[in-house]
């Protein structure tokens, strides 16, 4: 059979509360103007059972209330995002602690990082490594305990030449005295110049140039990062 459609559309200047008071009653209005056609064109020799009817009553219902809370959500969502940007822009100037492995040079001093030791470890081997992903310098570290360990860079390659400016990364490997490998995790640490949305979540720039995303932050220091 053929029905023909049903169409309408809804004014752009209205508040929200009121779009979704007036969607509501248009699909409402449009499901049951669907509901007579089908009515009107069905087949006198089989009629549709009335089950089916009370089906499509409820698969509407059911429709229109999930429609309901998605909109909800959708708000909630967004009020919830302003707040943590709010409270992310109050990290500026502070001094912080961030989890990731970048580490910048300015040409004079390195920024500080760290790295915790999740075991006792025989052998730690620090490199560190352009943008190319190239190994400048290469660093043993020796026996360490499990817990932080501080990582100080002198701007230097293996040939105690300086590298030029820019932000590197760091590669730890560790091993305990039977070879098995040790799991590690690296800390920055610097000052919060700004906070980007560029990327639609908030991410810490810091005073060394290193970027990471608020969900990375482990601590926060007014004058200094605190663990």
């Amino acid at each position: 059979m053929t029905v023909s459609s049903v169409t309408g559309t809804t004014p752009t200047t209205a508040s929200a509360t009121t779009d979704s008071k007036e969607k509501s009653a248009l699909d409402k209005d449009a499901f049951l103007k669907l509901l007579v056609a089908q009515l009107s064109h069905q087949d006198p020799l089989k009629p549709t059972e009335g089950t089916e009817f009370v089906t499509q009553l409820s698969q509407f219902a059911m429709v229109e209330q999930a429609i309901a809370q998605s909109s909800k959500l959708d708000i909630l969502s967004t009020q919830m995002t302003g707040l943590a940007s709010n409270e992310a822009t109050a990290l500026v100037g502070k001094d912080v602690t961030v989890r990731g492995s970048g580490i910048a040079f300015d040409g004079v001093n390195a920024t500080g990082s760290s790295i915790n030791l999740e075991g006792p470890a025989q052998k730690v081997t620090v490199r560190i490594q352009d943008a190319s992903g190239k190994t400048v310098r290469t660093m043993e570290m020796g026996p360490r305990t499990p817990g932080a360990m501080p990582v100080k860079w002198d701007g230097k390659d293996d040939a105690g030449q300086p590298v030029a400016k820019g932000t590197y990364s760091i590669k730890v490997e560790a091993q305990t005295a039977d070879g098995q490998p040790v799991s590690t995790s690296q800390d920055v640490s610097g000052k919060v110049v700004k906070v980007s949305f560029e990327k639609g979540y908030p991410e810490l720039v810091l005073d060394s140039g290193v970027t990471a995303p608020i969900s990375e932050l482990v601590s926060v220091g007014a004058g200094g990062a605190v663990r």
